[in-house]
């Protein structure tokens, strides 16, 4: 068996085919008490790999291919190419050693224990500025085996690599959409896509805290609403479908689709011009009545050229139709976030532990208040549906605005709370 440098069983291709066979083991799931705010449990190290072939690795092994046929002598040009012909160009070589590990994890919500394999890749690395990416399939022993998957986790992250040559060398990144196709074993080919977003703690304990992109198999209806409306959005609900904290912590292409963008008909975000910004966190303490807010330089940019639409100093500009309405991510040291779906009356709280202090939206909303609102409409900060609006006066988006314009890092009064600004 081949042991990757942190002690993983590693998955490696050789050209020909044993007897396929299976591991007898299987993992034993240490029962703790139901309730998917506590953490997952340690994983089980264990090899996925099946019992050793007579070479002694037991690996799975694609099936020869022919050699190709020489060409006759008679066939092959006497001449040097011709000039007018450029010769062709050589294409970048795939990374020696591309594969990836595995390991057997299990996870226990309020309702159910699940185990599942956790991969990882081995070799996407290799290119500058790429991380791993880890994804974790839920086992289904009725309908595939882990000898049925391996070629297809493979042939997956093969196709990853050769987005990123073919990209000349652009990494994927957190909060980005790779599509694919799956030969999945008991549903056929299947179109789906790996939802990239920032390694939650549960997948970074389980990899020994190794700094991974997480992946996520997502069906096309529930990337529509990764797309449109951001990973915070999407994933805190299929995390809280699924009763795990704060995102889905495996995935299943046998399931059907948790999310669709019929479930957020009616929503603020549907009827604003919705900012589609990354990399920007944003907490809201209950105790201190304090909202942070870190942006990234990326997102500071969108942001900034939509402010411009409606400048302070232009008199009657600051009405009730100013809006800068922009997506948040994911944080991982978050204790709740808000959910909302169509229907929902009011805002509902996924919370990873009881009575949290502080919570996450899904998005922010700077709103104005015209002058003849002044009397009736006060400034605050609140939850709407799951984001976080903010209604100012012209004074205070006049502060805001400059902040954010000049990039400085400010802490703004907005009625009885303030807004603490800084980047990232």
């Amino acid at each position: 068996m081949l042991i990757s440098p942190d002690g993983f069983p590693v998955f490696v291709p050789v050209p020909e085919r044993a007897s396929p066979a299976l591991a007898n083991s299987t993992s034993t799931i240490t029962h703790q008490s139901p309730g998917f705010s506590q953490p997952p449990l340690q994983p089980i190290r264990q090899s996925t790999i099946g019992p050793p072939a007579s070479n002694g690795f037991g690996q799975y092994r694609p099936g020869i291919q022919p050699p190709p046929v020489p060409e006759p002598l008679s066939s092959r040009p006497m001449h040097a190419p011709l000039s007018g012909v450029p010769p062709p160009l050589p294409t970048p070589p795939t990374p020696v050693g591309l594969t990836f590990a595995s390991i057997i994890t299990s996870f226990r919500t309020s309702s159910e224990s699940v185990t599942a394999w956790t991969f990882y890749s081995l070799g996407l690395a290799n290119h500058p500025g790429q991380k791993e990416i880890a994804i974790t399939l839920r086992q289904r022993p009725s309908n595939y085996s882990l000898e049925a998957v391996q070629p297809i986790m493979y042939q997956l992250y093969q196709q990853m690599n050769q987005h990123i040559i073919a990209s000349g060398g652009r990494p994927l990144t957190a909060g980005e959409v790779f599509p694919c196709r799956l030969n999945t074993p008991d549903l056929g080919p299947k179109d789906m896509s790996i939802l990239l977003i920032h390694s939650p703690p549960e997948c970074k304990t389980q990899l020994e805290n190794k700094d991974v992109l997480y992946g996520l198999i997502a069906t096309m209806e529930e990337t529509a609403v990764f797309t449109k409306y951001g990973a915070a959005r999407a994933m805190t609900n299929m995390g809280s479908d699924l009763e795990t904290w704060p995102v889905p912590l495996w995935s299943d292409w046998s399931r059907p689709s948790l999310l669709t963008l019929q479930d957020f008909q009616g929503s603020l975000t549907e009827m604003v011009s919705l900012l589609p910004t990354k990399n920007i966190v944003a907490t809201l303490d209950n105790v201190a009545r304090r909202l942070t807010i870190v942006i990234s330089t990326s997102a500071l940019e969108l942001i900034q050229a939509d402010l411009t639409r409606f400048p302070p100093a232009q008199p009657g500009v600051i009405t009730e139709n100013s809006r800068v309405t922009f997506l948040l991510d994911l944080d991982a040291g978050s204790q709740a976030y808000l959910t909302w779906r169509a229907g929902q009356q009011g805002t509902a709280v996924f919370n990873a532990r009881p009575n949290p202090t502080s919570f996450h939206g899904c998005w922010i909303s700077f709103a104005g208040i015209a002058p003849y609102q002044a009397a009736t409409v006060q400034e605050g900060i609140a939850a709407k549906e799951d984001g976080i609006e903010l209604k100012m006066g012209s004074a205070t988006w006049e502060r805001m605005y400059q902040a954010l314009i000049s990039k400085t890092p400010a802490v703004v009064p907005v009625g009885g709370e303030s807004v603490q600004l800084s980047y990232a």
